[in-house]
């Protein structure tokens, strides 16, 4: 909290939290707020100007009229008690800010990146994947998905869905994209075919919202967790996956996203094809950049300091988890661990820290039982495990 009692208007537009706080607050971030500003009541009037600046740029049509931004002014003007001639001053400050921002598409990006998570991260807001598989069709109703590895297939026109080899009509809409979703809960998989022939293979622990037919010049799927695509090609409707911090655009190609919400790191590997990568620095004021990936690299993006690596690799190594393998080469053990986790709907704690931090390189294989995967783990890095009475794993230092 003592970190913003010297932030200026700028700072706070350009803060993670702050932004979140204002787009869509939570409880615990309305008692932060509330708190911060009965412990610093001097910070009112920035995180007002701020506040203003935000919902300029956030109206829904970006096109306030000036009037209507200086009446805005005026009514902070009066609950501040500061003088016209400074409220216009620092009006003409933000509004250059306004402009260049603008402008330079950084604000664009990042409120149709906000509206995107409102609208569509939203639907998997209430439903953990811990529980039930089930796709949800456009009408809301639940088709529960039984089977470890469930089989989803759409016919070209949408009104069709067969599910494990059971047929369902579905009632045929408007030329409007009618949205389904796919949850897949720990322990299960499954791999869907989209009406356009596109095929999504969706990892432990996953959600993917799509709709059951394809209008307009996108083809634009959101994903939560992990899936390997192959997109069927068709260079006049390009196609895309929104995937928490990222978004990845393509013609026609195969590549893997990981992306769960409890990962810092969103993962992209390209087998084939080539697809634009692109992601923005954190706050209101960072910049986007595009990355044109080529077959073999993975694009790795941290969620938490806005930075990303590239390097070339074995893809077989990261898409091997579609297939039943898991495969490592030097990764971290705490982060090979949550992929065993929700691949066995598992819990497995680490009794030191220090022991996520040991290298692990091999391959394991899914068909085994945990307690077989954990005993190949601990021949390749110094650790050992112990069963908990309630099923949770603890690894402990050999």
């Amino acid at each position: 909290m003592e970190k913003y009692k010297d932030y200026s208007v700028v700072d706070f537009l350009d803060d993670e939290s702050f932004l979140r706080w204002l787009s869509n607050p939570t409880q615990q971030e309305n008692d932060y707020w509330n708190g911060f500003l009965k412990k610093h009541p001097y910070k009112k009037a920035e995180i007002r100007e701020a506040t203003l600046v935000f919902n300029l740029f956030s109206s829904r049509e970006n096109k306030l009229a000036l009037n209507e931004q200086y009446d805005i002014w005026k009514r902070i003007q009066n609950e501040s008690k500061i003088s016209k001639q400074e409220v216009f001053q620092r009006y003409l400050k933000y509004a250059a800010i306004i402009v260049f921002v603008f402008f330079s598409g950084a604000t664009s990006y990042y409120f149709y990146q906000r509206t995107v998570s409102q609208n569509q991260f939203q639907l998997a807001e209430g439903i953990p994947v811990k529980g039930e598989a089930m796709i949800i069709l456009s009408d809301g109703s639940k088709i529960p998905l039984d089977k470890q590895m469930s089989e989803i297939a759409y016919s070209k026109n949408g009104k069709q869905l067969i599910i494990n080899n059971d047929t369902i009509n579905q009632k045929s809409g408007s030329q409007t994209e009618s949205m389904n979703k796919v949850i897949i809960s720990y322990g299960k998989k499954s791999m869907i075919v989209l009406s356009d022939g596109t095929k999504v293979w969706l990892n432990a622990g996953s959600q993917l919202i799509y709709p059951a037919v394809f209008y307009g010049k996108i083809r634009q799927v959101t994903l939560i967790g992990e899936a390997f695509f192959d997109v069927t090609k068709n260079p006049q409707n390009p196609f895309l996956v929104r995937a928490s911090d990222v978004s990845v655009q393509v013609l026609g190609t195969r590549f893997d996203v990981s992306a769960y919400p409890d990962d810092k790191i969103v993962q992209t590997v390209l087998e084939e094809g080539k697809v634009n990568l692109k992601y923005s620095e954190k706050g209101i004021l960072g910049r986007e950049y595009v990355v044109e990936m080529h077959p073999n690299q993975m694009v790795e993006f941290d969620k938490t300091s806005g930075e990303s690596s590239s390097k070339l690799v074995d893809v077989s190594k990261y898409v091997s988890w579609k297939d039943g393998m898991l495969e490592f080469e030097k990764v971290d053990l705490g982060r090979a661990l949550m992929q065993v986790e929700r691949f066995y709907n598992v819990k497995i704690h680490l009794s030191d820290p220090e022991i996520g931090t040991y290298k692990l390189s091999g391959k394991l294989d899914l068909k085994d039982e945990p307690e077989e995967v954990l005993n190949v783990i601990k021949l390749t890095v110094p650790i050992d495990w112990q069963k908990k009475s309630n099923g949770d794993f603890v690894i402990i230092h050999k």
